[in-house]
């Protein structure tokens, strides 16, 4: 057998058999699991200084709620976005409100007019019941006739520049509401 020399090894072939001296020690197996985005997942958590003093940004992978893709601010541009179709410099920012940690929630709600669960297209301004992405520094928000939350995910401030996040949902979602009579909706997910 004959194998030419090359860089970072000698081989070498005698009657006794053959040898393979690697020159180099040999490097240690990468044990980091490589990034996988899931529905939903939030990575990414990042502080940042801009004009409004110092704030912490967060992605969150592309997930469907009723196979409708939600929404989420993106406070470069000031509008909603797809969180499936994002601008180079979209910047969702989470909310800490005087707290160390902050809750990414989705909120839904039924079309004010036709009572469809959730609307099939997106509205305009704040109070839309379309699909959206939100976060906050306060407790997850009350279930209500008008909207439906569920907790996605909790980043806890370890330190000036360290997050940790805790995340709950890890698939797309299927949702329900019931309302009957007088009493509140109640919401219900599933994950798919």
């Amino acid at each position: 057998m004959s194998i030419q020399p090359g860089v970072g090894y000698t081989f070498s072939s005698s009657s006794l058999g053959s040898n393979l001296n690697i020159e180099q020690a040999w490097r240690e197996w990468d044990s980091t699991p490589p990034f996988v985005c899931s529905p939903y997942k939030v990575h990414s958590v990042t502080p940042k200084t801009g004009e409004g003093g110092s704030y912490v940004t967060f992605d969150i992978c592309p997930g469907t709620f009723n196979n409708l893709m939600p929404q989420s601010h993106d406070s470069v541009n000031e509008e909603w976005v797809y969180i499936d179709d994002l601008y180079v410099d979209t910047e969702f920012v989470l909310d800490f409100a005087s707290t160390s940690t902050s809750i990414v929630y989705l909120r839904v709600g039924p079309d004010s007019t036709t009572y469809a669960f959730p609307p099939t297209a997106p509205g305009t301004g704040s109070d839309d019941p379309y699909p959206r992405i939100y976060s906050t520094g306060g407790a997850l928000p009350t279930d209500s006739d008008t909207y439906g939350y569920v907790a996605i995910a909790k980043v806890t401030e370890v330190s000036a520049t360290e997050y940790t996040v805790e995340q709950y949902v890890t698939g797309s979602l299927w949702g329900d509401r019931l309302k009957t009579g007088t009493d509140t909706a109640r919401y219900y997910y599933a994950r798919i």
